[in-house]
């Protein structure tokens, strides 16, 4: 084995540059607000509980988080730290499913205690190419973690990486200009801006010291020229201030000012640039002034020096609200044009591509369009990184580059001879923008005659380079920061389609009213028509939704697809992605796949009135089984589908594939629930001298067996028995114990013959007897002959139940409740259970029912009583199956809750 082969790798977490880059980044964090935010997003999207992102200097620091206890940020990450040291050292997302299976990480602390079981990692890699930290998931029961899942948390990763290096550049751009204000202070240049709308004047504190004013001032522009105007120079300062204005251009004026307070006279050079508003009208002037006195009494050498300060402070102002880089170009040649520069330009490494992009003036591209007669494009030109030209020489190694005659260029840059002929430049001057050490690219100033560069020129043409350097890593900080904040955007939004699409599919069982309501929604936010179909269950497949960006075509669209289902063959995308369950994205849709698709020509042509230049098809998918496929399609006004927009698409494919599953199940087991149900509740037998109705109806929502009942028989003497009863519980285990008390409630019946009371005292032994383990109330009532009278007679007892309700034949109702009811069965087999009777008229009427008819979330049982004897006595003339079937409808919601059981008996008249 060679040596080589034999010395093992560095540590990472040891790289003396990993480490540096990453306190760089560390040492820029103002808080946890933007990664608690991150934190945030990716336990919400990955569906865990915590999150966390640490950054990793020569120890581990969690600056952020989600579901973290108090105290956790700002120390170490001592759950995960171990883990995501690992993440570091791979330099590459970390997937654990189940921390315990794992023999890398089984006996961490974390993991046995079991605060960590699943654990998802994705390294924070920074702008210098060091890995600096991780953004981390972890849960507390284990976890199947996708591909999908680390690439999302890899670019959540990324937009925390964009907020530590936005953090980074407001720290450059804000020592930038602490630097200029340090320069302005010590060249002495104030600065001032006239309102011209409130003819107003506002001055910084260099400038107010001028005029012997102590801290910022504001002035009237009236009391300026009246009070520290020099009477001899006023009327052409304002002469100049007032031809600048109309002109919307920027002048120079020196003039005597005049100081308060000791009236002392200096001599002030003031330039000023009007700004106008969109509409064109002058609203702004902002200047500098640079008090000149001591200048003028020194040599004109002097005066020159001082008058290149002021033109850098220009710069800096006009480059600090410079919106692109194409602007800074010619304001900073305003700049250079005190030492006669003619044009020029700004060369600047883009930071997504790494390409060097150059930014001519004016004039220079007026001379390579006269040259070349093309355009020259916004952007810039994008030029080779070589050595040829002065411009990509400095941006590539960062050294100034002086040529004061064409001759000098031709000799060091043999190109140069060749822009010379074209440009007419003969001298120019290639300095680095430089930020921090770091080389963003090259500032060109050039003359079209010869220039000898002094030591002063120098200067002046650093101090610009440095100001354009600052306003170039501020732009590039603006434009990474409006990225990154549109790549947020951008993922909000697919956040919020999905969260709306599974509001939609989770809102309601109804298949049909899913699948319209999810057609509506992904129109248009994803694409500006789309269709969705479904196999039945022989596999066929229906169109059953459409939906269209322009209400006004969606009938037209709706028509397309039912022409399309009945002719489209086996190439038709929907039919591939149904059978496959792969998607097929379409970034430019193909006629002739179209013909072989759809053979009608007719159909074709509903197709192309419809507009269909991209497309994407996704299958509607559960467990491994394709249930349809949604279809969304755009003209050629919109962009194609992108690759965020495409995972949104499959991702509610397979939501409202589960969900489409889950619907068909419902149905199944409803069907089967409500098959079952009835199936135990028989219809009751002809009795002699009165009718009896029954009814049943089941809950709204949900596939569970309800625990009401009734029955209906004669006893063993031939007496008819009624009972109605509710076993608490609405699941298969309610229903099975309903089953077995009405069973063992009509066997004690009929084989002891005896009274309500003594059957439920009965029933309520064999049920504890036979542990049954169940509760149940129950109403008993037996109708017997009245000896003495000829009538009938009503005997029941209640075991915890609902009263029964008694209409007279004159239509008068009565609740049967001389006392409280007696206790539930199942609660207590020795408890006294009390018979009562009630004498019937001909033509009375007993209603027996369930809690669900007088109970429910918005109504207590009082309530609901009250309202059922108002139905009651508004239905009582009416035969006993509309009664029945009236209060029922006056009672029971579409959407009831509860099931509910009614049994009516009326005698005869």
């Amino acid at each position: 084995m060679s040596e080589d082969a034999a010395r093992p790798e560095p540590d990472a977490l040891r790289d003396p540059h990993r480490i540096a880059a990453a306190r760089r980044l560390l040492a820029e964090v103002s808080g946890p607000a933007a990664y608690d935010r991150l934190s945030n997003l990716a336990a919400r999207l990955l569906g865990v509980g915590h999150a966390k992102v640490t950054i990793f200097t020569d120890q581990d620091t969690v600056v952020g988080g989600f579901g973290l206890p108090p105290g956790v940020i700002g120390g170490p990450a001592l759950l995960t730290g171990a883990l995501s040291a690992i993440t570091v050292r791979q330099r590459r997302p970390l997937a654990i499913d189940s921390a315990q299976d794992d023999e890398r990480v089984a006996d961490l602390p974390a993991v046995t205690s079991g605060q960590v079981r699943a654990y998802l990692g994705a390294p924070l890699v920074a702008d210098s190419g060091h890995v600096v930290g991780v953004l981390a998931v972890y849960d507390t029961e284990r976890q199947a973690w996708s591909d999908d899942a680390a690439e999302l948390l890899d670019e959540l990763g990324a937009s925390v990486v964009a907020e530590l290096e936005l953090a980074a550049a407001r720290t450059a751009i804000g020592t930038s200009l602490a630097r200029l204000d340090v320069a302005l202070e010590a060249s002495s240049v104030g600065t001032w801006e006239v309102d011209l709308v409130r003819n107003s004047m506002d001055w910084d504190e260099r400038c107010a010291a001028i005029f012997g004013y102590e801290g910022a001032v504001n002035l009237p522009m009236d009391r300026l020229f009246a009070e520290h105007v020099h009477p001899d120079d006023r009327e052409a300062a304002q002469a100049a201030m007032q031809a600048a204005i109309e002109a919307r251009a920027q002048y120079t004026v020196e003039v005597r000012v005049v100081r308060a307070g000791d009236g002392g006279i200096r001599w002030t050079v003031s330039r000023g640039r009007v700004l106008a508003n969109p509409d064109g009208e002058p609203v702004r002037i902002l200047g500098t002034v640079l008090d000149v006195t001591d200048a003028r009494e020194e040599s004109a050498s002097r005066l020159a020096a001082i008058q290149r300060a002021a033109a850098i402070a220009e710069v800096a102002a006009q480059a600090a609200n410079a919106a692109s880089i194409a602007e800074l170009a010619d304001i900073t040649l305003r700049g250079a044009a005190v030492l006669g520069a003619e044009s020029g330009g700004v060369a600047v490494f883009d930071p997504e591509d790494g390409l060097l992009r150059v930014h001519l003036g004016h004039r220079l591209i007026a001379s390579v369009q006269a040259e070349t007669h093309e355009p020259v494009p916004a952007g810039g030109l994008v030029i080779d990184l070589d050595d040829t030209l002065p411009t990509q020489y400095t941006a590539r190694t960062g050294e100034r580059v002086l040529l004061g005659s064409a001759a000098a260029g031709a000799e060091r840059y043999p190109a140069m001879a060749r822009v010379t002929e074209i440009l007419g430049i003969h001298a120019l001057a290639s300095l680095p923008l430089v930020v921090e050490g770091q080389v963003l690219g090259s500032f060109v100033a050039t003359w079209t005659t010869d220039h000898h560069f002094s030591d002063e020129d120098v200067e002046l043409l650093d101090g610009l380079t440095a100001q354009i350097a600052l306003s170039v890593s501020r732009l590039q900080a603006d434009t990474q920061r409006a990225a990154a904040v549109a790549a947020m955007a951008d993922a909000n939004r697919q956040v919020q389609l999905l969260a709306d699409a599974g509001r939609v599919l989770s809102g309601t069982l109804d298949i049909d009213q899913q699948i319209e309501q999810l057609a509506e929604l992904v129109v248009p936010t994803l694409s500006d028509w789309c269709w969705i179909m479904v196999t039945d269950e022989q596999g066929r497949l229906n169109g059953i939704a459409s939906g269209h960006g322009d209400p006004a075509r969606r009938e037209e669209l709706a028509a397309f697809i039912r022409r399309m289902v009945g002719v489209m063959t086996e190439d038709a995308g929907a039919r591939i992605v149904a059978s496959t369950g792969r998607p097929m994205v379409m970034p430019t849709i193909d006629p002739a796949h179209v013909e072989r698709a759809l053979p009608d020509a007719d159909v074709r042509a509903a197709l192309d009135r419809l507009g269909a230049a991209s497309g994407a098809i996704v299958p509607l998918a559960a467990r491994g089984q394709s249930l349809g496929a949604l279809g969304l399609f755009s003209g050629p006004e919109r962009s194609p589908l992108t690759a965020a927009e495409v995972d949104t698409a499959i991702e509610i494919g397979r939501r409202a594939g589960l969900s489409l599953q889950h619907a068909r199940l419902f149905g199944q087991q409803r069907a089967l629930a409500d098959a079952l149900q009835r199936s135990m509740l028989t219809e009751p037998p002809l009795m002699d001298g009165c009718e009896v109705v029954v009814r049943y109806v089941p809950a709204a929502e949900g596939a569970e067996i309800g625990g009401d009942w009734y029955d209906a028989f004669f006893d063993r003497s031939g007496l008819p028995v009624l009972a109605i009863g509710d076993v608490v519980g609405h699941d298969t285990r309610a229903a099975a114990a309903m089953g077995q008390v009405r069973g063992l409630l009509r066997g004690i019946s009929f084989s002891s013959g005896g009274t309500p009371a003594e059957v439920l005292r009965r029933v309520d032994k064999a049920v504890e007897g036979l542990a049954l383990d169940t509760m149940a109330t129950a109403l008993v009532a037996r109708l017997e002959r009245d000896d003495d009278g000829g009538g009938t007679i009503l005997r029941w007892s209640n075991a915890g139940h609902p009263s029964a309700v008694l209409i007279d034949a004159a239509g008068e109702i009565t609740v049967l409740e001389p006392k409280p009811a007696d206790l539930l069965l199942g609660v207590s087999p020795e408890a006294a259970r009390e018979d009562h009777i009630e004498l019937l008229e001909r033509g009375a009427t007993v209603l027996l029912y369930t809690d669900g008819l007088v109970e429910r979330r918005d109504r207590d049982i009082d309530a609901g009583t009250d309202a059922l004897v108002e139905a009651l006595r508004e239905s009582a003339h009416l035969p006993l199956e509309q009664l029945c079937d009236r209060v029922l409808d006056r009672l029971v919601r579409p959407d009831a809750e509860d099931d509910v059981a009614v049994l009516a008996l009326r005698l005869s008249r």
